[in-house]
């Protein structure tokens, strides 16, 4: 009765089966990744193609037999062999994911060529499932043990062998590894997020990985009858005859555990977008509290300080012109005035400059230009090159303003330079900074080792930043000659518009 029950309703089986696959697929394709820094974004979209193509696979089971009664041999069978191809490229998708995630959270050294892997597969599972169903010509899968039985019989004559090889193999070779490494990510994953996220987070991540486990046995492992062993004994049909459920219903299930528990884990990403909801403003009343400081300094305390310079002056023009030790003081505090502004000055700038956000390369360089040049007298030019723009992450635009403060702070310190010249170019998957003046240069091998000096402090900073980015860094100066740097670091792009010139600005 209860096999009877199933094979009744087999419709509805398979419908619900394709969509919970397809759901899973496309709530991640409409949850907006793009902008993440967790580990467990970039693999997502790997899942998303898996459950939408898989749902479309499920769904042929329904269409082809329906189709095959209008079309003639050679289409349905084409049909056939296109949904065993589609299965293959669901079951790859998923691989993927799995590897993807392995890589992410451990951080291998191997990932280039590991990220190979499933597309090696995939070739290898086309390979084999030619060789093999050679050997088999004319078998004919159980077909009620996965299609209804009708004019679709014909057609499986032809291919019916390599349909089962085919399917067997793909489980085997694709599915069974990928669900397998998803549940071994989802579960790396939730380790490595168990202290900032919600426990509902928690509970979707390890039921995905306890499902996905699940899903390696009864999708990986268990496929259709096939004339070579184990698949000639354990497969669907036996199954179906052992406890009377066809197989689709128990991948149904756990296709569903698995849909409810992605999404609840989705909600990670809510949160992380509410965190930096709240970072930035955070970093917006920080940066208006550090806009107020700095502009009390400059109307308030160098004012005051430049009053009382006039007033020095004032009172060494009255001194009698024999008084040669007072007016050397003088000229001593005067000195020591103009210092202190300077260092105000820069102080300003530094606040100024360390409150700017942005994710675009050219704002963030010439912000941190404007402030240059309205702290100093120096001269400046900026330009923009390339035909294409970068699109930076939140961590590269962070450590691209730092290096171009700390690039301008060593200039306004010690390079005592007239002019400054910057140049951002971006190639098809590279940004290059390049940030020249005229100044008193210095000698390079003096701030590669451990010296203290302001110059070398900060040129190892922007050393450190450039590491983090990936980045080829190159500092070359001499004394009284300037100081050119040049960064060069891979990123995201994007084609400008064929319309679009940034050209040279200069004060």
């Amino acid at each position: 009765m209860l096999t009877e029950l199933f094979e009744t309703n087999r419709i509805i089986v398979l419908t619900v089966y394709g969509q919970v696959f397809f759901v899973l697929g496309l709530a991640i394709a409409l949850q907006s990744l793009k902008r993440s820094t967790l580990a467990l974004a970039r693999p997502l979209p790997w899942l998303a193609g898996f459950g939408i193509v898989h749902g479309f696979h499920e769904w042929g089971y329904l269409f082809i037999p329906i189709q095959s009664g209008y079309l003639p041999l050679p289409a349905t069978e084409a049909l056939l062999i296109l949904q065993l191809v589609i299965k293959g490229a669901s079951f790859a998708f998923l691989l993927q994911f799995g590897v993807e995630l392995l890589a992410a959270i451990t951080r291998l050294p191997i990932l280039p060529r590991l990220r190979l892997l499933p597309a090696a597969a995939f070739l290898a599972w086309v390979g084999a499932t030619l060789a093999v169903s050679a050997g088999f010509t004319g078998y004919v899968p159980d077909a009620g043990a996965w299609l209804p039985e009708g004019r679709i019989q014909e057609a499986l004559a032809h291919v019916g062998a390599p349909l089962a090889v085919g399917d067997v193999l793909a489980r085997w070779m694709l599915a069974l590894p990928g669900s397998a490494l998803a549940a071994w990510g989802l579960l790396a994953s939730a380790a490595t997020v168990r202290s900032v996220a919600r426990p509902s987070v928690l509970l979707g991540l390890r039921a995905a990985a306890a499902a996905f486990a699940v899903y390696a046995v009864v999708g990986g492992l268990i496929g259709l009858p096939a004339p070579f062993p184990p698949a000639s004994v354990l497969n669907g049909g036996a199954l179906l005859d052992f406890i009377g459920i066809p197989i689709e219903v128990l991948r149904s299930a756990t296709g569903l555990v698995i849909a409810v528990s992605i999404i609840l884990a989705l909600d990670l990403f809510e949160q992380e977008t509410d965190r930096a909801l709240a970072e930035a403003r955070r970093r917006e009343l920080l940066g208006r509290e550090r806009e107020r400081i700095g502009r009390d300094l400059h109307d308030g305390i160098i004012q005051s300080i430049y009053a009382a310079g006039l007033h020095l002056d004032e009172a060494s023009a009255a001194l009698d012109p024999s008084a040669k030790v007072p007016r050397t003081r003088i000229r001593t505090v005067l000195k020591e005035l103009e210092r202190i502004t300077g260092d105000i000055r820069a102080t300003i700038f530094d606040l100024r400059s360390a409150s700017l956000e942005s994710l675009d390369a050219e704002e963030i360089v010439r912000s941190v230009a404007d402030e240059l040049r309205a702290n100093t007298l120096v001269g400046l030019q900026v330009r923009v090159d390339g035909d294409f723009t970068p699109d930076l992450t939140s961590e590269q635009a962070a450590q691209l303003h730092r290096i171009v403060h700390e690039a301008f702070s060593n200039i306004l310190r010690h390079a005592r330079a007239s002019q400054v010249s910057v140049s951002l170019t971006c190639t098809r998957a590279k940004l290059q900074l390049v940030i020249q003046d005229d100044g008193v240069g210095f000698d390079p091998e003096s701030t590669s080792g451990r010296g203290r000096g302001g110059r070398a402090q900060g040129i190892r900073n922007i050393r450190r930043r450039a590491e983090l980015l990936n980045a080829e860094l190159s500092v070359g100066s001499a004394q009284g000659r300037g100081t050119r740097l040049s960064l060069t670091m891979p990123v995201a792009t994007t084609r400008r518009p064929s319309d679009h010139r940034t050209p040279a600005r200069s004060p």
